[in-house]
């Protein structure tokens, strides 16, 4: 990943933290969304939630179906928030229809 996405995610993750109440309290657990993937790292990827720019959302590899390949950079997504990651103010997420099939 470049230096630029790190900076990105920098700037992200302090918005996030100065909103996580308001952040927690608009995407509950079982929440769909629709987001844009923003930054691609090893374990998964972050992405920017429609209506929400001071989230950080992160969809880890490991929620993906098994074969599948992390989505591009500007690839939208349906998903889903499974997890709040206080430590981090992270909106965890997986695929909505990874969700609907159990």
């Amino acid at each position: 990943m470049s230096p630029d996405a790190w900076s990105l995610l920098d700037g992200r993750a302090e918005r996030a933290r100065r909103s996580w109440s308001e952040v927690k309290s608009a995407l509950p657990l079982g929440e769909r969304v629709r987001a844009r993937v923003i930054a691609a790292m090893p374990f998964g990827v972050f992405v920017e939630i429609d209506g929400q720019p001071d989230a950080l959302g992160l969809m880890e590899i490991a929620t993906l179906r098994r074969g599948s390949e992390l989505p591009a950079v500007g690839v939208c997504l349906d998903l889903v928030v499974v997890n709040h990651a206080a430590h981090n103010w992270q909106v965890r997420l997986r695929p909505a229809e990874v969700e609907a099939s159990g």
